[in-house]
């Protein structure tokens, strides 16, 4: 498996992971305001990760193509 397969396997990872987390948020009941709020900022973070990797990936895949 080479960096770019291994960033996707991860990208894949923290997308079901941030999907299961966006669940949680819509249906725990009994969540504190400081709970949700730390969800959330899970969420926002995980999201901003997942898109930077996005970003990596496409940038790798076009560096690949060149060389």
């Amino acid at each position: 498996m080479d960096y770019i397969e291994r960033m996707e396997q991860e990208l894949k990872e923290l997308t079901e992971k941030g999907t299961k987390l966006d669940k949680a948020i819509r249906t725990l009941e009994g969540l504190s305001a400081d709970e949700l709020g730390l969800m959330y900022a899970q969420l926002y973070s995980m999201n901003s990760y997942a898109d930077i990797l996005s970003r990596r990936i496409e940038l790798a895949k076009e560096l690949k193509k060149k060389n």
